[in-house]
């Protein structure tokens, strides 16, 4: 019964993070919506790039696959070019640039690809170890993390 009333719990939860935009990597579209996630979220990763960067779209990549999986932290993507003035707010002047906000706190910034080895052809688990040791994400997915060690 304990297991169950778990499951049912981490069930809620995911639901709730769903309906505020967790588990899929999104594509801000104004700039309400930017700081509005930045509201709903406790834990929120967002990526300040341009279509256009070679490495923008690396990121963009990993990021599609982590946001689908940690459903505790919402991802999001903030094309410069489309809202410049969101960029200059949070002082993004080189791409790409990870922001690491957490309660509505901005407390790091990914600049570069430098955190993750400095190479394009970093995996998808190196950025997933980058943002667990910042706190972003579980260092297991939601559900492992979630259980109880009994």
């Amino acid at each position: 019964r304990k297991r169950v009333a778990q499951l049912k719990e981490m069930a809620k939860r995911r639901d709730g993070w769903m309906a505020k935009g967790h588990g899929r990597y999104n594509i801000i579209s104004d700039p309400q919506e930017f700081f509005q996630g930045m509201k709903d979220s406790e834990r929120v990763v967002c990526h300040f790039g341009r279509g256009a960067t070679m490495r923008c779209k690396i990121v963009d990549k990993h990021f599609q696959i982590l946001a689908q999986k940690h459903y505790e932290t919402r991802f999001q993507y903030v094309d410069v070019e489309k809202f410049p003035n969101i960029a200059q707010r949070f002082n993004v002047v080189m791409l790409p640039h990870i922001m690491l906000v957490e309660k509505q706190n901005t407390f790091h910034s990914i600049i570069g690809l430098d955190d993750f080895g400095g190479r394009d052809d970093f995996s998808t688990d190196r950025m997933e170890e980058v943002l667990c040791h910042y706190g972003m994400v579980n260092d297991r997915d939601m559900f492992e993390a979630d259980q109880s060690e009994e």
